[in-house]
């Protein structure tokens, strides 16, 4: 019981008062916990091992959409996740899915259950990895040890994790700073620093994001999360070369880091290395393939031209996530697009009549659907269906309909004659794309190539783009290192040009306030601030992004 009383004698550190963690928290008839596995026999003998410690509160479930649907009802203290799941989803997945979608709660303790074998491939290629892992056959001591460590730790953690829950990151950061003063514990100040970093980089504070990371690499420098975290801060400081050599020196040490060769794709897209991105992320998907992994590659190479291999991972994503929480209806939009694309329309009408019929024609994916099939039927020599679809595709456009949308109405357009329609849709296409405007720009330009109009590529690319978004990264980068006025000079010049750009207003209001943060509440830039503010919730309303942004305001203010 030595552990315990160790365990104890810091919450009562940290709480000021006898027994106030282990009453609440340690006690198991306190807590509660989902249990995920598809065999039976194993959920009843787990439920039975969390009984025996005392804890009443288990719901058990037998896959990924179960849990989810628990999940997203209620919060839970622990999560025991077998790994081998099913065949459409393991627990790695399942994970990667539940952190990506920021639907697990920070207090959340998620432990991952497998075999010796899985968790020596899984362990070392994982950057989303569970609090724990436990190797089968687990016995009940051993069971009840290691989670008796998980939870001393979240009980030192508990007020940055409460903070973290309720979007307060600067609250997160003053937490984690004072809680670090406390213990000699490597793991716990380990801990504590990636929770100040996850908030740091939500508040967008990268200088402060990499002296963090370089504090625990400090401490331990064979941790894979240190060392991404300072390639990716080195990478958001516009330092790509001392990213990439972080990045590779991960991969030299483990091969297997997936995350490392994502980042190295990262820096190879902003060198416009688009073939040098692909083959890291082939690597990427070869060793962790995953769904989301399947379908990023699959836009790539369609984007390359690599047709064939764009079939081969549009089929893949849907294979791998058909039935399970990962299936998206837009792996079967970007299949029958390759498809028109290599000169198999009925293959591509039948993709969108049969195998995704079961999906709702509306919002994006009717208006996309309508488009690619209008481009099908007209390949067939159908045009008075090919018509039809594309006036129905017309019909479904909101003010909010993405710019992956209106390219598909652009390209179907142009295809059938109407480059009015066609050069319409495509400028519109890029000129909504804000974040997403390298992504959609090489879009839009496959489009106009794929269509005979070579002539009109700048014309609809540039319309003033080019200058605003160099003027926009110009900002970011003084902004990074606290040259303030400088990157405002920079964002009003970008807005001059185009005074309704996202991405230059986005930079506006990140700006200022990076600019209250560092230099102090100021009356001029907290009202600029909060106009910028007003005018992107407007453009981009219940954007995530924005309200992330408001509630940093908030807290910078005290409003």
């Amino acid at each position: 019981m030595q552990d315990r009383t160790d365990a104890n004698s810091m919450a009562n550190i940290l709480a000021g008062k006898k027994d106030t963690f282990e009453s609440e928290y340690i006690r198991f008839d306190a807590l509660s916990a989902l249990v995920i596995d598809d065999i039976g026999a194993m959920r009843h003998a787990l439920r039975s091992q969390l009984q025996w410690m005392g804890m009443n509160s288990i719901k058990c479930v037998a896959d990924a959409q179960e849990a989810l649907e628990q999940i997203q009802a209620n919060r839970y203290d622990l999560i025991l996740c077998d790994y081998n799941l099913n065949k459409t989803t393991s627990g790695q997945h399942f994970l990667e899915y539940l952190r990506s979608e920021r639907l697990l709660g920070a207090k959340t303790i998620f432990v991952m259950v497998t075999a010796e074998a899985e968790y020596a491939y899984v362990a070392n290629a994982v950057e989303f990895a569970p609090d724990d892992y436990i190797l089968k056959p687990c016995p009940e001591k051993k069971l009840r040890a290691r989670l008796e460590r998980l939870f001393d730790r979240r009980n030192f953690l508990l007020p940055a994790l409460t903070a973290m829950d309720d979007g307060n990151y600067l609250q997160v950061v003053s937490e984690c700073d004072r809680l670090v003063t406390l213990v000699s514990n490597e793991r716990w100040l380990l801990a504590a620093l990636k929770l100040k970093a996850e908030a740091l980089l939500a508040l967008n504070d990268t200088t402060d994001l990499l002296k963090t990371y370089e504090q625990a690499l400090a401490m331990r420098d064979n941790v894979p999360w240190v060392k991404i975290g300072i390639a990716r801060a080195r990478m958001l400081l516009n330092e790509p070369e001392a990213a990439e050599e972080m990045a590779r020196q991960i991969v030299a040490d483990n091969p297997s880091y997936v995350a490392a060769y994502e980042l190295l794709a990262e820096i190879r897209r902003m060198q416009k290395d688009e073939e040098g991105a692909y083959q890291l992320m082939e690597q990427s998907a070869r060793i962790l393939p995953t769904a989301k992994r399947f379908r990023s590659n699959a836009e790539s190479a369609f984007l390359l031209g690599k047709l064939d291999e764009a079939k081969k991972y549009a089929e893949s994503a849907i294979r791998l996530s058909n039935g399970s929480i990962t299936e998206r209806p837009d792996d079967y939009l970007s299949l029958a697009h390759i498809q028109i694309d290599l000169g198999d329309p009925q293959g591509a009408i039948h993709t969108l009549e049969k195998s995704a019929r079961r999906f709702e024609e509306k919002g994006a994916f009717g208006i996309s659907r309508n488009a690619i099939l209008a481009q099908a039927y007209f390949d067939t020599g159908d045009k008075a269906a090919a018509k039809r679809l594309l006036e129905r595709s017309q019909r479904l456009l909101t003010p909010e309909s993405g710019s992956s949308a209106l390219n598909l109405i652009g390209k179907a357009a142009f295809k059938m004659g109407d480059s009015v329609l066609g050069l319409k849709m495509l400028t519109q296409a890029v000129q909504s794309s804000g974040l997403e405007r390298e992504r959609i720009a090489r879009h839009v330009t496959k489009s106009m190539l794929d269509t005979g109009q070579h002539d009109k590529i700048e014309e609809v690319i540039d319309a003033g783009q080019r200058r605003v978004l160099a003027l926009v990264d110009e900002a970011r980068k003084a902004m990074h290192v606290a040259q303030f006025d400088t990157a405002y000079r920079k964002v009003l010049d970008a807005l001059a040009i185009q005074n309704d750009n996202i991405e230059a207003l986005f930079a506006a209001a990140q700006l200022h306030l990076l600019w209250l943060k560092q230099e102090g509440l100021d009356a001029e830039v907290q009202e600029r601030a909060k106009n910028y503010l007003a005018i992107l919730d407007k453009l981009v309303p219940h954007n995530e992004k924005v309200m992330g942004f408001y509630r940093f305001y908030d807290q910078l203010t005290g409003a």
